[in-house]
């Protein structure tokens, strides 16, 4: 990822009680899975959200910007 803003810092997971990445989808408490990459404006710089395997799948079917899926292990 790219260097991060100096006014402040944003995080795309939550962070479980136990200290494992959980998924960003607000109000869910699983575990993340993946992470979903998308470069934004054609910068080749990446933007990362952790998603637990419900959750992120409409961020894939959005075809404006170019993304990956990787997962977490």
């Amino acid at each position: 990822m790219g260097k991060g803003t100096s006014k402040s810092t944003v995080r795309h997971f939550d962070r479980l009680p136990d200290g494992t990445l959980g998924c960003y989808q607000m109000g869910c408490t699983d575990p993340a899975t993946r992470w979903i990459d998308m470069e934004r404006w054609g910068i080749r710089r990446w933007l990362s959200t952790a998603y637990c395997d419900s959750h992120g799948d409409w961020e894939l079917r959005d075809g404006d910007h170019p993304r990956r899926v990787r997962p977490i292990t």
